[in-house]
């Protein structure tokens, strides 16, 4: 089981934040949490309301890496 991460984007290995509808603010952050240089824990602020509501983390297990949805559809239409 994943151990769920609470971040704000402002960790001190923050790798990217970008401002992908055009209003003025980060709406997409990738951080390196373990310090290893690649982006491990992505965010995203997809109603433009300012908090992150989509969060996947890489994990890597045996030999695999796959990615976990913590919080959000991941990006995936929700069914009725």
């Amino acid at each position: 089981m994943t151990e769920e991460t609470a971040t704000t984007a402002e960790e001190d290995h923050l790798l990217l934040s970008a401002d992908t509808n055009g209003d003025g603010k980060p709406d997409v952050w990738m951080t390196d949490t373990t310090g290893d240089g690649k982006a491990d824990l992505y965010q995203f602020d997809t109603t433009g309301d300012g908090t992150v509501d989509v969060t996947i983390t890489d994990v890597t297990g045996e030999g695999e890496e796959h990615r976990t949805v913590i919080e959000g559809d991941g990006g995936h239409p929700r069914s009725s």
